[in-house]
């Protein structure tokens, strides 16, 4: 009985020998598919125990804020970076650089739109033509978001900046770029929207591959 019981132990032991090792998760690894799945909760629990540089910090405590879409605070969190933008490597401004394009873009777009939102009552809800131009705010024309624009015009384009809002004006059910006065869908949209009954996502968040966020780190200026 007893040499059957040691020759069980011995089978065991080298069957565990044989037994695949799961590989070790980093909490590098771990902060990674956490901003790829852009969820804040595990970006903050594997933030402090990853060795980051303080500039990798700086830059995902902004994408931070943009997961829990707060462009307004982003902007606010992000003067001190954006005076020394220029000291930060490559793949760190491919993070950065739409980052702030998104959070700028808010305040701009809710600017340069706000007076051109027409609702007309007629036989049903028209949205009026709107005048805005986009193109004419590239080049400091009254009545833009100049200053907000200038804050990271060494950062982003005007071009740059005419093309996001245009996304965000398509999207816009109280906007209209057309010539003529659009109906139907549209102006029911458009006054949910402003009770609050539609929920409109005008500019969804940057997102970035796990190789963009690998290269960012592994750098560690």
């Amino acid at each position: 009985m007893l040499k059957i019981l040691q020759i069980g132990i011995i089978i065991l032991l080298l069957s565990g020998c044989g037994a695949p090792i799961k590989p070790t998760v980093s909490h590098t690894q771990k902060l990674i598919a956490a901003l790829v799945a852009q969820d804040s909760s595990q970006v903050i629990a594997n933030k402090s125990q990853a060795n980051l540089s303080l500039k990798n910090q700086n830059i995902i405590n902004l994408y931070t804020l943009a997961i829990k879409n707060q462009p307004y605070q982003l902007i606010s969190n992000s003067q001190k970076l954006i005076q020394n933008y220029h000291h930060y490597n490559q793949t760190q401004q491919n993070i950065l650089k739409p980052i702030l394009l998104w959070a700028y873009a808010h305040p701009i777009y809710r600017q340069e739109t706000a007076k051109q939102v027409r609702l007309l009552q007629r036989e049903e809800l028209l949205v009026a033509p709107s005048n805005i131009d986009f193109i004419a705010c590239e080049q400091n024309t009254d009545g833009c978001a100049n200053n907000l624009r200038q804050q990271v015009a060494a950062i982003i384009s005007p071009a740059e900046f005419t093309a996001t809002l245009l996304d965000m004006a398509n999207n816009d059910p109280c906007i209209n770029l057309s010539d003529e006065n659009l109906g139907g869908v549209f102006g029911n949209q458009c006054l949910a929207s402003r009770k609050g009954d539609l929920k409109v996502n005008l500019l969804s968040q940057p997102q970035f591959l796990f190789g963009q966020w690998e290269a960012m780190l592994n750098g560690k200026p």
